[in-house]
């Protein structure tokens, strides 16, 4: 069974996964045994390095969609295509059927 809680989705993936590095990186800074001034730091210093991975994980996911955009692209021309073609027969074959079935008749 399909769940539609976001769990399928890699978004909510990937905000999970940063968001828990994030939270265990700051823990992990505040127990640490040091002075004030200098867990301050280490959470800033933590901080910029999470920011950091996130834009670069926000990037990777971009690049991954673009691609995958310019491979499904082709395909999206040849079905566009197909379904033109097909109105265009179904309506010229609708044309053939009326005017064979139903001539005018004078």
């Amino acid at each position: 069974m399909h769940d539609h809680h976001g769990h399928d989705d890699p978004k909510s993936f990937v905000k999970g996964a940063f968001l828990g590095a994030l939270v265990g990186a700051v823990l992990g800074v505040l127990f640490a045994p040091e002075s004030g001034e200098k867990t301050r730091k280490k959470i800033k210093d933590k901080s910029e390095e999470m920011l950091e991975k996130g834009r670069e994980a926000a990037e990777q996911m971009a690049d991954k969609v673009e691609k995958v955009k310019g491979q499904v692209e082709p395909y999206k021309e040849k079905a566009e295509e197909f379904i033109n073609d097909a109105g265009e027969r179904a309506k010229e074959e609708a044309d053939n059927i009326k005017k064979r079935y139903f001539k005018k008749s004078k």
